[in-house]
């Protein structure tokens, strides 16, 4: 990182929400939002910078690129030449590895009271992805508290193009422990089948009769002993059309999920450990809950790959009510 690049924080806010975001990475570092006559922060994440970049395994936050989710092998092939990219999680690469967007200072290229731009030029081969690159991600709250994410991308040949925003989610607040009795709803009948290295095998389960079933709100888990990394096959993806919903029980507050992303990525926090996070707080396992929109994992080396010539944008809107 140039020495000469700073941190930079800014905020969007309308009546009932303000999020707090820094350039590096594109983060949201708090979402807060007015309940019961008090603020509250509704996403995990750090005070400082400096610990997003010691602790960049956790992705709080931030958005990932150029592609979401695992490549098996970390070697994949457009128009007949073979890529390689970074063996970040065993044999496979994970979220574009260890040097990916979430660890950039990315430029703030416009800011005024309810959005802000981001933006990062990709150099061709960047993290071994053919291609220049330019991206954009804007934030912009409306004034019926809805977070409309838009991620533009402009390249100058075929490459890939799947980002995602890795919010950790906790609707009870940043501090209130596990989310496994938050409430969800999904709109997917089926998810993808996984190896153990959690690459999907190609095969579409259907999740009737299943501890993956969620077409009807419920707790993500009822026990407490279940827990997710999953991706879920959208039954659409219009984004007039409700993806997910998340409510926290404790709190009432509702998170409704728009995309046109085909998929979306369940993580309940399985790998956090004693990760020291804002004001003090430890977070642990389960204590927040990811919903990824994005394309099948690997899915660059399906019949479906992720792929951007010329301009291209996804769209992902959280919109939340009850606060």
């Amino acid at each position: 990182m140039n020495k000469h690049q700073e941190f930079k924080t800014y905020k969007i806010t309308n009546k009932d929400i303000t999020i707090e975001l820094t350039n590096l990475g594109a983060i949201m570092k708090r979402i807060l939002v007015q309940h019961n006559n008090q603020e509250l922060d509704i996403v995990l994440g750090f005070d400082n910078e400096q610990d997003y970049l010691e602790n960049d395994s956790t992705y709080f936050g931030a958005v990932i690129g150029r592609n979401a989710n695992r490549i098996e092998d970390s070697i994949f092939s457009i128009e007949g030449k073979q890529f390689h990219v970074e063996s970040n999680e065993g044999d496979n690469n994970l979220h574009s590895g260890s040097n990916g967007f979430h660890t950039r200072i990315w430029d703030a290229i416009s800011h005024n009271d309810y959005s802000i731009t981001f933006s990062l030029l990709s150099p061709h081969l960047d993290q071994g992805f053919p291609g220049e690159l330019k991206m954009e991600v804007t934030y912009a709250l409306t004034e019926d508290n809805a977070l409309e994410v838009t991620y533009k991308g402009r390249s100058d040949s075929l490459t890939v193009f799947n980002p995602t925003n890795h919010s950790y989610f906790n609707l009870n607040g940043h501090d209130s422990g596990d989310v496994l009795h938050h409430k969800l709803w999904l709109n997917s009948d089926k998810y993808s089948d996984l190896n153990d290295e959690s690459i999907p095998t190609g095969k579409q389960i259907d999740v009737r009769d299943t501890d993956m079933k969620f077409t009807e709100l419920r707790k993500i888990s009822e026990d407490k002993n279940n827990e997710f990394d999953d991706n879920y096959i959208l039954n659409s993806n219009d984004i007039q059309q409700k993806a997910a919903t998340l409510i926290g029980d404790v709190t009432g507050i509702q998170m409704d999920v728009y995309t046109d992303s085909p998929c979306i990525q369940l993580y309940t926090g399985n790998g956090l450990n004693e990760i020291l996070g804002k004001k003090g707080v430890v977070y642990n396992k389960h204590a927040g809950v990811c919903l990824e929109t994005q394309f099948e994992p690997n899915s660059i080396n399906s019949n479906n790959p992720p792929l951007i010539d010329g301009e291209l944008e996804y769209r992902t809107v959280y919109k939340f009510s009850e606060v």
